[in-house]
């Protein structure tokens, strides 16, 4: 795909493409905290069985988020990089809002 640079095309387009790094960078830092809370719990010795039996589930919930995160990712930049190129933009306001509110959650039910 070659666009013609004129006025803040190519601007945008590198925009686009930083907000999709920013995704990236976001769901690994959501993958890694779930294979650290697995980590922690486990390898703690003050931790009872309790609680270590929501650690996997636990991490594996944060994992699947961070796929997730990546997957949202993906699919706003293609669907950014399709408006753009048509003159348009979409406004992200379900996907930011759901990913926040998850997130929200599984921070409440951790602390």
């Amino acid at each position: 795909l070659t666009l013609e640079n004129s006025g803040s095309v190519a601007r945008d387009h590198l925009a686009s493409e930083r907000t999709f790094l920013a995704y990236a960078r976001t769901s690994l830092t959501i993958a890694s905290t779930g294979v650290a809370l697995v980590q922690l719990f486990t390898l703690s010795a003050e931790t009872d069985l309790h609680m270590q039996r929501f650690a996997r589930p636990l991490g594996a919930l944060m994992i699947a988020l961070g796929m997730v995160t990546l997957g949202v990712g993906v699919m706003r930049y293609f669907l950014i990089q399709d408006a753009l190129v048509r003159g348009v933009y979409p406004v992200a306001r379900i996907s930011t809002g759901a990913l926040s509110f998850v997130l929200f959650v599984v921070i409440i039910v951790v602390f």
